[in-house]
C-alpha cells in the first residue's frame, strides 16, 4: 500500500507542474491552450532517446544518445520551447479564443499522428523504453521510488515558488493586465504579442519539464500512453483548485488525480463490461467541471489580487460579513469624499 500510494503521489507531482505551466498559458493570459499535453509528451520523448543510448533493432529512434539525466532534461526542455516557438508565434500572432483553441489542438493531433505512424522517429506505435534508474546509486525499487517522490516534490516546490514569484512580479501584472484588457493594455505601451508570448513559452517549458520527469518515473513511453484529450483532466484541476492561483492549481491537482482519478479506480466493473469503471471515472471527472463552474466557478482557492499584483488579504470582521475587497474599497471611498461620514 505504501508503494502505491508512492507511485500516486509521484505521479500528482509530476502533473501539478503540468498545471502550473497550462495555468500560465490559461489562468494568467487568457489562452486555452489544447497543446500543452503534446509538449508534455515530447518531453518525455526526447528525455528517452537522449538517455537510453542507441537503439538495437528492430527497434527505431532518433538521437540515441547516452547522456546523464539531469542535461538530457534540461536539453529536452530546450526541444520543446523550441518547438512551442513555432506554434506560439503561429497561433498568437492574430488569433483569439476559439481559433487559438483549435489550431493548438491541431498542432497536438499532427504530432500525434506524426508520433505514431512515422517510425524512425521514436519507434512509432511501440514507442521507447530503457530508462532505468536514471538518478543513480544502485538503490533497491522501492527505495528508489521513495528518493523519485522526493525529488518530484522537490522540484515542484521550486517550481511553485518561481510560478508564484512571477505571478507577484510586475511581468505577471502584465500579463493579467493583457488578459483582462488587451485593448487598454495596448494604449499604455504594452507589447500584447510579446507578453502572450513569453508567458506560453513560460509554460511550454514547465510542460517540458515535467514530460522529463515523468519519462524517469515511468521508464517506457508509447502512443498509447498518452491522448490529447488527457489535457482536459488538467484543466478539470485547474478549476478546482483555482484559475490564476498558483497555490490553488497545485492543490487542485492533487485533489483530481487522488481524489477522483485514483479513487474512482475502485468502482467495480461486471465481467461483461470491464470498460464500464474507466468509463464512469470519466463521467465523474466531467461532472466534477459542471458542478465546479455552477456552484465554485472560482475554484476552491480563487485569484485575488490586490492594486500591487498580490494577494488581498481581508481582516476578519470583512471574512466573517463577506465583505469583498471591492466593497471595502467603495466604503473608503465614500468616506474620503464625504469628509469621514459614510454616504447613505
Amino acid at each position: 500500500m505504501l508503494q502505491y500510494w508512492t507511485a500516486i503521489l509521484t505521479e500528482a507531482s509530476i502533473f501539478a507542474i503540468l498545471a502550473l505551466g497550462i495555468d500560465m498559458i490559461w489562468g494568467w493570459a487568457g489562452d486555452f491552450d489544447l497543446s500543452a499535453y503534446a509538449y508534455f509528451a515530447l518531453g518525455v520523448y526526447m528525455t528517452m532517446v537522449m538517455t537510453i543510448g542507441k537503439p538495437q533493432a528492430p527497434v527505431v529512434y532518433i538521437l540515441g544518445w547516452h547522456l546523464p539525466y539531469p542535461i538530457a532534461v534540461v536539453l529536452a526542455v530546450i526541444v520543446v520551447v523550441a518547438f512551442a516557438s513555432v506554434v506560439g508565434a503561429i497561433a498568437l500572432r492574430s488569433l483569439r479564443e476559439v481559433h487559438f483553441s483549435i489550431t493548438t489542438l491541431g498542432a497536438v493531433w499532427a504530432i500525434y499522428y506524426a508520433v505514431e505512424n512515422y517510425t524512425p522517429l521514436f519507434n512509432g506505435y511501440n514507442g521507447v523504453y530503457g530508462l532505468f534508474d536514471p538518478l543513480g546509486g544502485g538503490l533497491s525499487y522501492n527505495s528508489y521510488h521513495y528518493l523519485f517522490l522526493g525529488f518530484c516534490l522537490v522540484v515542484l516546490f521550486v517550481v511553485y515558488l518561481v510560478v508564484q514569484r512571477l505571478s507577484t512580479s510586475p511581468f505577471g501584472r502584465m500579463v493579467r493586465a493583457v488578459r483582462d484588457d488587451e485593448r487598454a493594455a495596448s494604449v499604455y505601451g504594452r507589447n500584447v504579442f510579446w507578453a502572450k508570448y513569453r508567458t506560453y513559452l513560460f509554460g511550454a517549458g514547465l510542460a517540458g519539464l515535467a514530460g522529463g520527469l515523468f519519462a524517469a518515473y515511468i521508464g517506457a513511453f508509447n502512443p498509447l500512453d498518452w491522448k490529447p484529450t488527457e489535457i482536459f483532466v488538467l484543466y478539470a484541476a485547474i478549476l478546482v483548485g483555482g484559475r490564476g492561483n498558483p497555490k490553488g492549481v497545485v492543490l487542485g491537482t492533487f485533489v483530481v488525480y487522488v481524489g477522483f482519478v485514483e479513487m474512482t479506480r475502485y468502482i467495480p466493473s461486471p465481467a461483461a463490461r470491464p470498460e464500464l469503471g474507466p468509463a464512469l471515472r470519466q463521467i465523474l471527472i466531467g461532472l466534477l467541471i459542471v458542478l465546479m463552474l455552477k456552484f465554485r466557478p472560482s475554484g476552491l482557492l480563487p485569484e485575488r489580487l490586490g492594486n500591487d499584483g498580490t494577494v488581498a488579504r481581508r481582516s476578519w470582521p470583512e471574512r466573517l460579513f463577506r465583505t469583498s475587497p471591492t466593497e471595502g474599497d467603495a466604503v473608503t471611498s465614500a468616506t474620503a469624499e464625504t469628509g469621514g461620514e459614510v454616504a447613505s
